[in-house]
C-alpha cells in the first residue's frame, strides 16, 4: 500500500466515521460565529519547526505561522490559543474540532483538498532532500540505497515514496525534529525536508556539511478549515489579500525567512481556494 493511498484512506475514513460529510450545511459551518462567541480562536501550529512554528525559551509560540495567526485573532477581535501538533495529527485535529483553523505548514495538495478546505496561499517553500556534502546525490535514484528519514505523512514522505516506492530504507519519524536529529546523529544518510530545515540543522549542529541535494516540488501553504465552511473561507481569503496588500505579510516573510514574498499561484490544480 502506498503512502498516498494510506493518507487518503485514513483521511476519508475519518470523515466518514465522524459524519463530517455534512460540513457544507449552514448549521455546521458557523466557525466564525462560534469563535466570536467564545472570544478565542484555536489555531493549529507546529511546535518544533522553526521558522514556521516553535516555542522559545520563555514558552511562547513564535514563527511565521504564529505571526499570521496572531493577525487573524487581532482582526477577529479575539484571543488566540495555539495548539501544537504532530504532522500526522494536523487534519484529524481540524476535523475533530480540536482546532478551529489549521496553519501548521499545511501544504496545499489535491489529496488533502478532498478532506479540508484551503484558502489561497499565504506562504511557500520547496520540498527537498538534504544530505552530507560527501554524498554525491544528483537525483533521488542516487539515494535509493541510502537510509532516508522523513516525517511520517509529510509532503516529503509522499514525494520520496512516490519516486522510490515504499522501500524499507525510508525511515519514518513522528515529527520534523526527530527527522533532523536522525540525520545529525547518523541514523540516516539523508532526509526529506523543506528549504527552512537548514536553519534548524545549523542550530543543532553548527559547522555541519548538510546541503540541499534534490528539489522535489514547490509547496504552497494555505489556512485549512473544515470542508464547506464558506463563511470562514471567504473571510480568511479577504484577510490574506488585505495583509498582502498592506505589507504586513511581506514583513513577516522578511522577519522569518529573510526574503520577500514569492509570486503566489493564481490557482493550483485540484486545490480550490474557495468553497465550491
Amino acid at each position: 500500500m502506498t503512502l498516498k493511498f494510506s493518507f487518503r484512506a485514513a483521511a476519508l475514513g475519518l470523515v466518514a466515521a465522524m459524519g463530517l460529510a455534512g460540513f457544507g450545511s449552514h448549521a455546521e459551518a458557523q466557525t466564525l460565529e462560534k469563535i466570536k462567541e467564545a472570544g478565542v480562536v484555536r489555531i493549529g501550529v507546529m511546535g518544533e519547526q522553526a521558522p514556521w512554528g516553535s516555542i522559545d525559551a520563555s514558552g511562547q509560540n513564535i514563527g511565521y505561522d504564529v505571526d499570521v495567526a496572531r493577525l487573524i485573532a487581532d482582526e477577529l477581535g479575539v484571543k488566540v490559543e495555539f495548539v501544537p501538533g504532530a504532522v500526522a495529527a494536523r487534519i484529524p485535529n481540524l476535523l475533530t474540532g480540536k482546532v478551529d483553523l489549521q496553519m501548521a505548514v499545511m501544504g496545499m495538495y489535491p489529496e488533502r483538498a478532498k478532506v479540508v478546505q484551503f484558502t489561497e496561499p499565504y506562504a511557500g517553500l520547496k520540498i527537498i532532500l538534504l544530505s552530507s556534502a560527501k554524498n554525491k546525490i544528483e537525483t533521488i535514484e542516487d539515494a535509493r540505497s541510502m537510509n532516508i528519514g522523513v516525517p511520517r505523512g509529510a509532503a516529503q514522505d509522499t514525494a520520496i515514496t512516490k519516486l522510490l516506492g515504499d522501500v524499507p530504507n525510508i525511515r519514518r519519524f513522528d515529527d520534523d525534529s526527530s527527522t533532523m536529529q536522525a540525520l545529525v546523529s547518523g541514523q540516516v544518510d539523508a532526509i526529506g525536508g523543506n528549504t527552512t530545515y537548514k536553519i534548524n540543522l545549523d542550530k543543532a549542529a553548527p559547522g555541519n556539511d548538510f546541503e540541499q541535494k534534490v528539489v522535489f516540488q514547490e509547496q504552497w501553504m494555505g489556512v485549512a478549515t473544515k470542508p464547506g465552511d464558506k463563511e470562514a473561507n471567504d473571510w480568511l481569503n479577504a484577510f490574506i489579500q488585505k495583509i498582502k496588500a498592506d505589507g504586513r505579510l511581506e514583513a513577516i516573510s522578511q522577519k522569518w525567512l529573510g526574503a520577500g514574498l514569492p509570486q503566489f499561484p493564481a490557482s493550483l490544480e485540484g486545490v480550490p481556494y474557495t468553497v465550491q
